[in-house]
């Protein structure tokens, strides 16, 4: 059985590394929408950084869990989980912020279509369903809950620079994710930060209560 949920873990994480990559790659070949004028400033866009963190957890997830399949490790080494959990956490930041916030702004043709379904939606279902409920080996310490934290406290200092101190008239970014608003960024990013570490709670929680049904908590009592 637990052979059987590591085959589906890499099955999801090589799918998400090789969707999101082709993803990447499309934005130089043409894959670019207004208001983006360049595949460089397609890397503005947390849905972009958090996709390509995601997927490279992906990658060194779905390699660990083929050698465990092979008997050459026992578990995924915490260094990685914890690699694992930032880029989860982040996809989940990304489709919570689509469907809340960017959804009655921009519409669902452009957040949804093309492949942006896969940036925004697909990606973030299959890592968070293959970390939460294939990838539960050992109860992960809720203390490391604030650690998924840093992709998106990293990206808002960036955000922040470029939107606010910088400021679109002296060549930093627009506010494209509307979070300054009447100068209320402060509000925004008090917001964001408690969002993402619910977000990374909650993730925990969800995996740790999995792992004490799934059989694996029992397995490992045994040995």
């Amino acid at each position: 059985m637990n052979n059987k949920r590591l085959i589906a873990s890499v099955i999801i994480n090589f799918t998400v590394f090789a969707v999101t990559t082709g993803v990447i790659i499309s934005y130089f070949l043409g894959n670019t929408t207004p208001p983006v004028k360049s595949p460089a400033e397609k890397f503005m866009f947390f849905t972009t950084d958090s996709n390509i963190l995601a997927a490279a957890g992906a990658l060194i997830t779905g390699i660990y869990n083929i050698m465990i399949i092979k008997g050459k490790a026992n578990k995924v080494p915490l260094p990685a989980v914890i690699f694992r959990l930032m880029g989860v956490v982040s996809l989940l930041l990304t489709f919570s912020t689509v469907m809340v916030l960017l959804m009655p702004i921009y519409g669902p043709e452009m957040l949804l279509g093309g492949t942006a379904f896969h940036m925004h939606v697909g990606a973030p279902v299959m890592c968070f369903v293959s970390f939460v409920f294939l990838e539960g080996f050992e109860k992960i310490k809720l203390s490391y809950a604030p650690l998924g934290m840093i992709p998106m406290a990293v990206y808002g200092a960036v955000y922040l620079t470029e939107v606010v101190i910088i400021g679109v008239s002296n060549g930093g970014w627009y506010d494209f994710y509307a979070l300054n608003r009447n100068g209320t960024w402060y509000i925004s990013l008090a917001v964001m930060l408690s969002a993402t570490f619910i977000l990374s709670l909650l993730t925990l929680i969800i995996h740790n209560k999995f792992f004490k049904k799934s059989g694996f908590a029992l397995e490992k009592k045994r040995k």
